[in-house]
């Protein structure tokens, strides 16, 4: 069997091409010539392979190696080197990854440390639906159409209990799963005794993943020695896509690998191309023409130069492939992200800012055709507001105008980005500036130490080094925090992970209360009830389930104040909060038994890697 079998309805497209029209020349396969076999298929319009341009066999194609061993008997070396409990670099369709056996806890523990990561879930890869349907609970069966599609993502559920190691995700029950979506990994699994694999990103922490040999070489090695590898070189990054299910429908949570570039339609048409720049974190960029609006893979995060450099590449590959020239480039408002430092670099024609939740809102609109009268709950991490401060708790209406209608107390963040990082500052913050501190220091003192107290404290009374902000992500963490004890953030949201992932007592609807200050709302009384709870000696789990079902009531409840004053009775859930399925399902449903029609997202994430859609969104409607 031969793995870079394909035709024209499976194998690489868009990590192979390097312009377009899409010929084989202009791919990667064309120092790949055709056997009189494989050219024969191809030029037979009956044939399955006619003008599939990366047609090739064992004779003419691409072959895998591993170290001095190739074809079958590449296979049953790496083979042996995961059976036996090793670590392997495999390249695979749009970069490396580094695979193990997901039963082996050494081996697991042993990634876990090469790649300094605590507790941040790994992927694991099946051979295919029929295998995995064997191991599951009938609850999670539903799920495998959606691993099953030719998109094949990872599919995130909480699957039940699997034969893998209790370290593939130390700190929750949900396992990321996708099936062998390869030739090359249904292959390798002949010859494995495990019927799943970790299949993790071949990279270094917040860099890309390698694409080729001697960067695999130069950065994977300390993971291991071993590399399966084939002489078919990758010409675009492409890392795994990631799916939820939310009632039975999908609910994307990274956009690439056998999504992008695939187009969104818009209600809207544009005569102009119209670029939309995206966020800082998690980046994509869409480009939009007509009704179309094509979005790139996820980039990832552009702190980093490595990723820096390869939204660059993506930028300039898309507007080849495409054959667009942006007459219009949307930024986010915040003027330091290298996105919007790139536009102005990059830009010929004009740039526009869009605010940061309002590109998620009208992300979300794009997909279900929204163009007008809709509230927009929007609950973030963090985006500059219009007013310089850091919004991310926010109720919009939309009705010819955008306003902003109500939204989350300011409370200020001491440290600024520290407070991201280490959600006990933002709760010690909190908690000073509600007067609750000094009376509850006896459940901080094990989590932070007492000269940063003091020092939270001063920041945030003079004002020095901390900015005012609505965020509802810092909400979450620092509740997170308090309930689990959990200080810092290893991964973006950590702590506001595991919040979600203790909940018990999920059949109660017991919540605290808050205050409605003009347009502010204080969620004080969260914290207060938290702590009561606590010193009663209550479950942080069930606390945690009433800390969910107070923000699903309160986002209910000024749902309705808002259609009272405006008759709106559409709503819209988006930013990176709504990754908590929890709060997602539970807000859903009272908004919907209350009366209104909800919208999420579906094929476009609801974190920053829908911003740039969104971003496109606003301005053609803008623009009409």
């Amino acid at each position: 069997m031969y793995p870079f079998t394909n035709c024209t309805n499976c194998g690489p497209r868009y990590s192979i091409i390097k312009n377009i029209p899409y010929d084989r020349s202009k791919t990667t396969m064309a120092e790949f010539q055709m056997c009189e076999s494989c050219l024969i298929e191809y030029e037979d319009v009956l044939d399955r392979r006619y003008h599939a341009q990366p047609v090739c066999c064992h004779v003419c194609g691409p072959q895998i190696m591993l170290n001095e061993q190739t074809g079958e008997n590449a296979f049953k070396a790496a083979a042996a080197i995961i059976n036996d409990g090793g670590l392997l670099n495999l390249k695979g369709l749009g970069g490396y990854q580094i695979i193990c056996d997901a039963a082996d806890d050494e081996a697991v523990k042993k990634l876990r440390n090469l790649k300094n990561r605590k507790n941040k879930p790994f992927a694991l890869m099946v051979k295919d639906a029929d295998t995995l349907e064997k191991h599951i609970c009938a609850d999670s069966k539903n799920t495998l159409k959606i691993l099953d599609t030719p998109s094949a993502p990872i599919v995130t559920e909480n699957w039940g209990r699997l034969p893998v190691s209790k370290y593939i995700n130390p700190a929750g029950e949900k396992i990321g799963i996708m099936k062998a979506y390869t030739p090359l990994h249904y292959l390798l699994f002949n010859h494995l005794k495990t019927d799943f694999i970790v299949a993790t990103s071949g990279n270094l922490t917040d860099e890309p993943i390698c694409i080729n040999e001697q960067e695999a070489y130069e950065k994977l090695s300390h993971f291991s020695k071993d590399f399966l590898i084939h002489n078919r070189s990758i010409h675009t990054r492409v890392d795994d896509s990631v799916v939820t299910t939310v009632g039975g429908e999908d609910y994307m949570l990274r956009r690439a690998r056998g999504y992008a570039p695939l187009p969104v339609i818009l209600p809207e048409k544009t005569g102009l191309c119209i670029a939309g720049m995206g966020a800082h974190l998690k980046s994509s960029i869409t480009l939009a023409k007509n009704d179309y609006a094509f979005i790139s893979q996820y980039i990832g995060d552009l702190d980093n130069t490595k990723t820096a450099d390869f939204y660059k590449e993506v930028y300039d590959k898309m507007n080849r492939l495409f054959g667009l020239k942006p007459e219009i480039l949307v930024t986010d408002l915040h003027p330091d992200y290298f996105s919007s430092k790139f536009a102005k670099e990059t830009c010929v024609g004009k740039i526009v800012t869009v605010q940061h939740h309002h590109a998620h809102l009208y992300s979300c609109m794009s997909e279900h055709g929204i163009t007008d009268d809709v509230i927009g709950v929007i609950f973030d991490g963090t985006g500059l507001g219009s007013d310089g401060s850091i919004w991310g708790g926010e109720f919009f209406l939309l009705q010819k105008n955008l306003s902003r209608q109500f939204h989350l107390k300011n409370y200020y963040q001491p440290g600024l980005d520290s407070a991201a990082k280490h959600p006990v500052r933002m709760l010690a913050g909190y908690l000073h500036q509600m007067n609750l501190l000094d009376e509850h220091l006896d459940k901080l003192a094990p989590l932070i130490q007492q000269n940063e107290i003091v020092l939270i404290k001063k920041m945030i009374d003079r004002k020095l080094n901390s900015i005012p902000t609505s965020s509802a992500g810092r909400l979450f963490e620092a509740a997170g925090t308090l309930l689990t004890g959990e200080t810092m953030n290893e991964y973006e949201g950590f702590t506001a992970i595991l919040l979600e992932n203790i909940i018990k007592d999920k059949k109660t609807s017991e919540h605290y209360s808050w205050d409605l200050m003009g347009k502010e709302i204080d969620f004080k009384n969260f914290f207060k009830g938290m702590l009561h709870d606590l010193d009663k000696g209550l479950n942080p789990g069930i606390i945690a389930n009433k800390f969910h079902c107070s923000v699903a009531v309160m986002i209910t409840d000024i749902c309705k104040k808002i259609r009272q004053q405006s008759g709106c009775n559409r709503v819209v859930l988006s930013g990176g909060v709504f990754q908590n399925i929890y709060l997602l399902k539970l807000s859903k449903k009272l908004l919907q038994e209350n009366g209104f029609n909800v919208y999420i997202h579906k094929s476009v994430p609801p974190n920053d890697g829908g911003i740039s859609l969104g971003q496109v969104y606003k301005y053609v409607l803008d623009n009409r």
